[in-house]
Formats: structure tokens, sequence, C-alpha cells
């Protein structure tokens, strides 16, 4: 493995372990003929992978062709439409809930033999840090099964259809890992597809080894006093050239990275640990508890003691169970 892939590897593993991926409800998708439908958004991150046939997707853009082992990853899950051909009409399909959907979904001829199947899924991200997603991953990630890499992936979402429709022992711990494996999985494989601009966040600013590299120093680091000036230096770049290629690589400026992530981790502390505001404070580099508060409640519009006591109050579970 590269220094660049090592460097990435950490990144994502920082970005999956502060996203607390879990829960996962398959479903499969068929269509025979011509067929086409539109579905609304939903606020969980889907994913779908291709078993037999072909078909086109959109995400409010350009289609892209999906053959048989294609797998693709949404999140959050925007409005999409899929059909057999670019040029068909696409029926609006719309479900008050994921458990509403009917299962299996057939599009097309019926009483026919599908000739495409499709196995879509959702999973949820701990609501404490779910608004890092539409900053830092864009709404489409593609993983083709041409490339040779993706055999794992595929294999680890074959045991996860596996562990989520089979009751056994043990059921929810194993597809929480295999949900984290699959997403760290699909995220470092992920490339981009002809014809659509890429969208700046996470995984571009990581294609950059100079952005990676500062990347890494802020999730290593968080407590540090970073400026500009110093990223710049540990990404080997000018000041000024910095700023800007960090910016649109990752979509906002360092110090504005940097402080989204400390707000972030802040958060992560204060759902899992009683930790008093003066040691979160420490960790993350503030000088006094008074400051760290004030620059929380700036970011996310309440005091981090009522942060606190209101996600406590919570239920994390959601909205269905694994297995069943």
């Amino acid at each position: 493995m590269t220094w660049e892939a090592d460097l990435k590897m950490e990144s994502l593993s920082s970005l999956v372990s502060m996203l607390r991926p879990r829960a996962v409800h398959t479903k499969l998708i068929t269509g025979s003929g011509s067929w086409g439908a539109r579905y609304g958004r939903i606020e969980t991150t889907g994913f779908g992978l291709v078993l037999a046939g072909d078909c086109h997707l959109s995400v409010g853009g350009p289609h892209i062709r999906l053959q048989k082992g294609d797998f693709v990853l949404m999140p959050p899950c925007p409005e999409f439409s899929i059909s057999s051909d670019p040029n068909a009409e696409c029926v609006p399909f719309v479900a008050q809930s994921i458990e509403e959907a009917p299962v299996p979904r057939h599009h097309g001829r019926p009483d026919t033999d599908p000739e495409f199947k499709l196995l879509g899924g959702y999973f949820w991200f701990d609501q404490t840090n779910a608004s890092l997603l539409p900053h830092l991953l864009p709404e489409l990630l593609c993983v083709r099964n041409a490339d040779v890499h993706s055999q794992r992936l595929l294999a680890t979402i074959e045991l996860l259809v596996d562990e989520a429709t089979n009751q056994r022992p043990g059921c929810d711990l194993i597809v929480s890992r295999l949900v984290e494996i699959m997403l760290v999985e699909a995220l470092r494989l992920a490339g981009e597809e002809p014809g659509i601009r890429p969208l700046p966040g996470l995984l571009q600013g990581m294609s950059d080894p100079h952005i990676a590299a500062a990347l890494r120093c802020i999730h290593a680091d968080a407590a540090n006093q970073w400026t500009v000036a110093d990223l710049a230096r540990r990404a080997g770049l000018s000041r000024s050239v910095f700023s800007d290629r960090f910016a649109r690589k990752v979509g906002i400026p360092p110090m504005e990275y940097v402080l989204r992530w400390r707000i972030a981790l802040a958060k992560d502390m204060l759902r899992r640990d009683l930790v008093p505001l003066e040691k979160v404070a420490v960790r993350l580099g503030y000088q006094s508890a008074s400051a760290f508060s004030t620059a929380f409640s700036r970011e996310v519009g309440q005091p981090p003691s009522q942060f606190a006591r209101a996600v406590s109050r919570e239920a994390v579970s959601p909205p269905t169970r694994i297995c069943r």
C-alpha cells in the first residue's frame, strides 16, 4: 500500500468511526421489458448492487449505465430515477416509509420473469454527526464490477445480506461491523464516472496527495492550533495555492474544515461519554471551557451541556431492527 493510500484509509476510518453506521434494510428491485421508476429522497443512505441485467440510473443529471456486479452508494439517498433505457418514462414511486414499500418491487411487464435484478438497501448513521455527509461525500458513488479490487466489496455485501436476512445469534453486532466495512470499501474504491462532474468533498480532497496530507494532520491532531500556513507547509504548497486548492477540492476553506471537524469530535464525545466540558475543550485545543462553549453554540445552535442532555434522551435505535 502506498503512502497516499495510507493517508486515504486513515481519513476514511476517521470519518466512518465518527458516523457510526448501523442497521440495514434490504429489498429486491426487478424489471422486465421497458420500464422506469422515480424514487423520492429518503433521509438515509442507500446502496444498490446489480444482480442481473443492466439499467440506467440518474441522480438529477446524466444517466449512467449499471451492469451486473456494479455497486452504487448514495449518502444520503437523493431523488433518483432508474430505468431500462434513458428514454423510458419514469413513473413516480411513493412510499411513506422504507418499511411500507412493497417487497419485492417489480417494474415493467407483470407476470414475466425479470430480466433485471437489483439488491437495494438502506442503512442509518448516528444522527449526532449525520450532517457531515452532505459536506464530505457526493450524492453518488459508483464501484464498477470491472475493477479487480471490487471483489472484497462484493464479498462483504454477500455476507451483509446473508446476516441481515437470517436470524442468528449476534446478528445485530455482525451486521453493524459489516456495514462499516462495506462503507469503507465502497469509499476507497469509488471512482469518477465519465460525463459526471465530480463534486467537492472529502473524497476529492483525499484524491490530491497534497490536500490528503493536510487532512491527515487535521484528523490526527485536532487539538493542534492549526493555521493555514502550518497546513500549507505540511501539504508542501504555498499558502495561497493550498487555500485555493483545499477549498476547490473539499468544498470549504481549510480553517472552516478544522472547526467542523472539532465540533464533530466534540459532539461524538458528548454523546458517548460523561466528560467534563473542561476536558473536552482541552482535547480539542480550546483554551477554556467557555471558549469551547462559545464556538460549539455558534456552530450547533445550543450550548454543549444542553446538547449532551438532548442526545442522552434520544433513542439511538434505528426505525427497524436488523434481524427480525
